[in-house]
């Protein structure tokens, strides 16, 4: 489908050269690397890039580098546009109730001096 932007936009800016190319090597190597350039992108971005390009410089065919930009920056505009995630309170580093509950999560009893400890022995 990547193949068919590419068609669709030269056909909208050379009128007289691209059948008369069609089927040649040059042609071929032309929508592979158009391809190989934007086949990690969903066709709905493709498309969109393909028409940002036309309407942002209509005098000049953009290549797939064009549309890659463009696809690029529409995405940074998406994520931009996004709320921020608030950030997760941290525990104070240093406080000695956060030290004891690491760590009893992590499964290390000291012993205990003092009377509890002598009274549990006899």
């Amino acid at each position: 489908m990547v193949a068919v932007e590419l068609e669709v936009l030269a056909k909208k800016f050379d009128r007289f050269g691209w059948e008369r190319d069609r089927g040649s090597a040059a042609h071929d190597r032309m929508l592979v690397d158009w391809m190989n350039a934007l086949q990690d992108f969903p066709l709905t971005e493709v498309q969109a890039a393909c028409r940002a390009a036309v309407l942002s410089n209509p005098n000049k065919m953009p290549n797939e580098g064009h549309i890659r930009a463009e696809i690029i920056k529409a995405r940074a505009k998406a994520v931009q546009s996004l709320p921020r995630p608030e950030p997760e309170p941290s525990a104070r580093r240093g406080d000695p109730a956060n030290a004891d509950q690491i760590m009893r999560d992590i499964g290390f009893k000291p012993r205990r001096f003092g009377a509890s400890s002598q009274g549990a022995a006899e």
